[in-house]
């Protein structure tokens, strides 16, 4: 589903404005920055102190629609980013360009450029042609070239703690150290090795230089892939080259073999060696990769046929425990009225607005747009919601209330929602009204 309100605040640093030669009316009593963005200063503080693209820039920020507050920084931090060129002419990039340090201003963008840029969807009808406000004020600005000196110093201290690391197990006898640098502490096995062209079936454990674990298959799933491609790093891809048939491999890949200055995804830390694990399963050729895959692929699909049918019988004790007496549609919906509407059904194509609160055959709420505090927008047929939403809102008309018991098939399918509420093949319970077709 989606959160709007948060969709829109989420573009604090990439909102857009239309770029165009004559301003659109919402921009009246706003000026034009040398930037293109067009603004209203409450203070000019005079501090000539501005910011340049690269610049480190901490800005207090309030977003409003319809004088609604959507967002605001009051009652948390301030904003701390990398200033980055602007996306388009007139954004939020531009506005910080053109103040100077204590300066407080109001910029003004088009909603529509909110939605078709950043959400890639036209905007709805009471967003369209209308104006998004941002009052901000400059706090401060770290010049880039500081910023970069204080990286360079971070990235020696941690080189340093690496070094202090790995230059034990260089000196250690016991260990072997590849032309590349890897480090080999233990290698068992005499089977055959991969080869380019190869397939391969192992299981890995990575852990920090702490022991603690990174990413880890063993008792989850071996990863199967075809020797040579890219899996990890350039470290664990030469590693892999070295764990025969039935064997392991204990080794450690310097950052430089690794992720470097960059680290991975809050995973692994910048300039962080790895300590790794291998065991090599299988090494296959491709026909017998094919023989296992068919074999991996017919026990899948008679897991997912299990799944199916234990979902069957759930929904069928649901309706039994819940007194429902109802016929399913031809795809397998449940659909219980609840209250008519007037008006029109929904058809094929239209907009709509809907409210909905969903929940797991438990009766646990997973998700409510009356938490949101607005109905979600949708077009009927662009695949922009589930199917049986879908489906129940072309026998709806404004007004009407209806409960809905489907089958996965029909929600999310093999995908997990919530691995606790609501895992795959989860079969859905949706209380949904119809509130306008727009």
């Amino acid at each position: 589903m989606r959160k709007l309100s948060t969709a829109i605040a989420l573009g604090l640093v990439v909102l857009f404005a239309v770029s165009c030669s004559k301003a659109p009316s919402v921009f009246k009593g706003f000026e034009k920055s040398e930037t293109g963005a067009y603004m209203r200063f409450y203070e000019k503080s005079g501090t000539g102190i501005m910011p340049r693209i690269n610049d480190g820039v901490t800005f207090s920020m309030a977003q409003y629609f319809n004088d609604s507050l959507l967002f605001d920084t009051k009652d948390s931090e301030p904003i701390d980013i990398i200033l980055e060129p602007a996306a388009f002419v007139g954004d939020v990039s531009d506005a910080i360009l053109a103040m100077q340090v204590g300066d407080s201003a109001r910029l003004v963008v088009l909603a529509d450029s909110v939605f078709v840029v950043m959400m890639g969807m036209d905007a709805p009808e009471e967003y369209a042609g209308k104006p998004i406000y941002y009052d901000l004020k400059l706090l401060s600005v770290k010049p880039s070239e500081e910023i970069e000196a204080e990286n360079q110093r971070i990235a020696d201290s941690l080189k340093v703690v690496e070094e202090e690391f790995l230059a034990p197990l260089r000196s250690d006898a016991r260990n072997n150290i590849t032309e590349s640098g890897l480090i080999v502490m233990e290698q068992k096995g005499k089977g055959k090795m991969a080869q380019m062209g190869d397939y391969v079936d192992f299981d890995f454990l990575l852990c920090d230089r702490d022991g603690d674990t990174m990413m880890c298959s063993y008792g989850i799933e071996p990863v199967l892939m075809q020797y040579g491609e890219e899996f990890i790093c350039k470290g664990f891809n030469e590693a892999l080259g070295m764990v025969p048939q039935g064997g392991m491999l204990r080794f450690v890949i310097p950052s430089e073999l690794g992720f470097g200055a960059e680290g991975y995804q809050g995973i692994i830390a910048p300039f962080d060696p790895i300590v790794a694990k291998v065991t090599m399963n299988d090494v296959m050729d491709k026909e017998a990769y094919g023989k296992k895959m068919a074999e991996l692929e017919a026990k899948e699909e008679a897991r997912r046929q299990q799944r199916l049918a234990e979902e069957d019988e759930s929904i069928k004790a649901y309706l039994k425990d819940n007194s429902i007496v109802a016929t399913p549609t031809e795809s397998g919906l449940y659909i219980i009225r609840e209250t008519e509407g007037m008006g029109s059904m929904a058809q094929w194509g239209d907009a709509v607005a809907v409210h909905y609160a969903m929940y797991n055959l438990n009766g646990d709420e997973v998700e409510s747009s009356y938490s949101y505090g607005e109905p979600m927008h949708f077009t009927i047929g662009k695949g922009e919601m589930i199917a049986c939403i879908e489906e129940a809102v072309m026998t709806m008309s404004p007004g009407a209330k209806v409960t809905l018991v489907s089958p996965s098939e029909l929600g999310f399918g093999e995908f997990a929602v919530h691995q606790e509420l609501l895992p795959a093949y989860s079969p859905l319970v949706i209380e949904l009204e119809l509130v306008a077709i727009e």
